[in-house]
């Protein structure tokens, strides 16, 4: 099961941590993005061995209007003990192509951190942007990204309270969605997840317990 990509007005790129202890918050982002009818894009939606990696980071990037970067892994490393930069290069790649002006210059950026100001102290440079905090907890960060998408477009979208109700009914479908599709809830890569998202999204605007968001595809 894949969800197919609609048009690129509405994509949003996600640059978060893929680790375990944040595949939650991962998953609120992605379906709070879909719940307010944009489409989450990431550089785990394809499995392409032979693209270069930030040649595919790069592609997204510049064929989404909107991101979300999340510096939450400030934290060493417990593999390597190093700091991993992933995060905050992608960041900055992005606010150099919105920099040099052109189609890109009026690209759209949400800035996250686990906890307030933890990213000046490690990275001095971004003190002149608007950071929020979600402190690692799922329902303030739906609440953000949410009301970052309504701010940005001016569209009407579900509430966030609505949001969050609706993503908790889906964690708790989510065991028996992945036991039907053969899969561990941790092992479903993100083609199957969004599918998954959608399918549920659509099912709960059916039913009337979610409301339309203006620019939905395919709800």
């Amino acid at each position: 099961m894949r969800a197919r990509t609609p048009a690129t007005s509405t994509s949003v790129f996600i640059n978060c941590p893929f680790t375990m202890d944040y595949d939650l918050l991962f998953e609120a982002m992605m379906f709070t993005v879909l719940a307010c009818g944009f489409w989450p894009r990431s550089a785990l939606e394809k499995g392409d061995g032979g693209e270069v990696r930030m040649d595919k980071i790069e592609r997204l990037i510049k064929t989404s209007p909107y991101s979300i970067h999340d510096l939450s892994a400030v934290e060493l490393d417990a593999a390597n003990n190093l700091p991993r930069f992933n995060m905050p290069f992608e960041l900055g790649f992005t606010l150099g192509l919105r920099s040099a002006g052109g189609k890109f210059g009026k690209h759209v950026v949400l800035i996250l951190e686990r906890s307030k100001y933890t990213s000046q102290k490690c990275l001095s440079d971004i003190a002149g942007q608007d950071l929020q905090s979600h402190s690692g907890d799922a329902s303030r960060l739906i609440l953000q990204v949410r009301n970052w998408l309504r701010t940005e477009t001016g569209c009407s979208l579900p509430g966030p309270m609505q949001i969050g109700v609706a993503f908790q009914n889906y964690r708790a479908t989510l065991p028996r969605s992945c036991a039907n599709a053969g899969l561990s809830p941790e092992d479903v890569p993100f083609p199957e997840r969004l599918a998954m998202q959608l399918e549920f999204l659509k099912r709960a605007n059916r039913e009337g317990r979610l409301a339309h968001a203006d620019r939905g595809r395919g709800l």
